[in-house]
């Protein structure tokens, strides 16, 4: 049994980032909203991981309601990107917020990563 401050920390960071999956007739569309740090990452790898092994290879992330990205962040990302490649499909990210989108640029994943300005743009580009 967890002690009670454990299980409530869990739950903050738990409330930190949540990854909706809605499933479209061209990709799986991944809804992200809150923080990506290095505490939170593992829900967004998880959430990719259970596409990749449901057989959705072509994802689409939309970024509308993420706050926050770090570096862990970017590179589950990066990782996310390889493995849909891998299983011959495709990742795509959109609707970064101007803040998003700045920290894309200066790391260069805007010229490594496929980032379209909407969701329809990312759907109509597959």
């Amino acid at each position: 049994m967890r002690a009670p401050y454990l299980e409530e920390k869990l739950m903050q960071e738990k409330a930190k980032l949540s990854v909706e999956a809605e499933q479209g007739d061209k990709a799986t569309i991944l809804i992200v909203n809150g923080r990506v740090d290095g505490s939170s990452v593992g829900i967004l790898e998880n959430a990719v991981q259970e596409q990749i092994n449901a057989g959705n290879k072509t994802l689409v992330f939309d970024f509308k309601d993420m706050s926050y990205i770090s570096s862990a962040g970017l590179r589950a990302l990066l990782i996310a990107a390889r493995l849909t490649q891998k299983e011959g499909g495709k990742a795509l990210f959109c609707a970064l917020a101007d803040h998003i989108a700045e920290i894309f640029e200066i790391s260069g994943f805007n010229e490594i990563l496929d980032i379209r300005a909407t969701r329809t743009d990312a759907l109509d580009a597959l």
